[in-house]
């Protein structure tokens, strides 16, 4: 029987709790088994984002970083939701050249920048952002990598009938242990890509599988893409991308891909777990206590938390003199 959203945390004001966010949490181990849980570990949701490492797993399994010659970097960015950074714009534009294709191939179409520095600099230059500056740009470089390697045609590959969505299906269901007859209901992400329902646990499990793979066909491709992921995190965000931080301040700990909606998951190689989080309002504020908490209650982080990571644990809201006026708090575990 499904469970209700629970509280998971809390934004303070003063002395009042001025919020509340509800959700669900799975941790779960390569085998699907859940370890622990808060509301209903079976939520169906959108993965969004965080299903990119997945959707990128289907062309590393079938050699796009090797064909190509793909460094770390590059690989790393086709999981990414970037922050258009010199960087990640130098790697994908890598990509392209690596494998035939120009940036107008890129069904992604332009958004602007989130990071303040890169909009601002492109505003004073007087150009608009182009398919290259969309956050996923990068997994969208990675499926005309797919084609290519597929023989397939570059024009549609965005489509449930092309080669390469079909391919990136049979190896989600692979991956995530679902049925070859079980309906995969799917809807369109906001970068025109198709994205496909996984329950908290598969998302977890499948995570866990990520970071560390059982022997079969694709633990070879998963150990590839989880080394890049690891070894260059700053290509999965960039600067005050919550995923890049805790995987930079815990290195070797985790990978970690957000969501937009509120949702985060993340794979723990040491110890064979994934996590899966979905917040049902869709905010992501309170993801990072949320986020820490769990971390914490798998014996993975002792306090005092590395340096950089302490002010996460409660983050600060601020008023716009930016005086501390109250705080995000996690409230899963009552003595937490």
């Amino acid at each position: 029987m499904a469970s209700d959203p629970r509280l998971l945390a809390v934004v303070v004001r003063g002395s009042l709790v001025e919020s509340r966010h509800y959700g669900h949490v799975a941790v779960a181990d390569v085998k699907g088994r859940v370890r622990f849980s808060v509301g209903d570990a079976d939520r169906g949701i959108l993965p969004r984002s965080s299903l990119k490492p997945i959707q990128a797993l289907a062309g590393v399994l079938n050699g796009t970083d090797q064909q190509f010659s793909f460094s770390q970097a590059e690989l790393s960015v086709t999981c990414a939701s970037h922050r258009a950074q010199p960087e990640h714009r130098a790697a994908v534009q890598r990509i392209l050249k690596k494998v035939g294709a120009r940036e107008q191939d890129l069904h992604c179409g332009p958004h602007e920048p989130s990071l303040p520095s890169v909009r601002n600099k492109l505003i004073r230059s007087g150009r608009k952002a182009t398919p290259i500056y969309n956050n996923c740009s990068g997994k969208h470089a990675g499926m005309l990598a797919l084609a290519k390697v597929l023989g397939a045609p570059f024009q549609g590959y965005w489509e449930l009938n092309h080669p390469v969505q079909k391919e990136v299906r049979r190896v989600l269901r692979e991956h995530c242990d679902i049925e070859a007859r079980a309906e995969l209901f799917s809807a369109v992400d906001g970068c025109a890509i198709p994205n496909y329902m996984l329950t908290l646990r598969q998302l977890a499990m499948g995570f866990a599988r990520l970071a560390s793979p059982a022997p079969g066909p694709l633990a070879d491709a998963c150990r590839r893409l989880t080394a890049a992921i690891m070894a260059h995190p700053e290509m999965i965000g960039g600067r005050e991308s919550r995923d890049t931080l805790l995987m930079q301040y815990l290195p070797g700990l985790l990978i970690s891909k957000s969501g937009a909606e509120g949702v985060q998951a993340i794979g723990l190689p040491h110890v064979g777990l994934g996590i899966a989080i979905k917040i049902e309002d869709g905010s992501d504020r309170a993801l990072w206590p949320i986020c820490l908490s769990l971390l914490k209650h798998l014996d993975l982080l002792e306090q005092p938390f590395p340096s950089g990571l302490e002010k996460m644990w409660r983050p600060a809201v601020q008023n716009t003199r930016g005086e501390t006026v109250g705080y995000i708090q996690q409230s899963i575990f009552e003595q937490a």
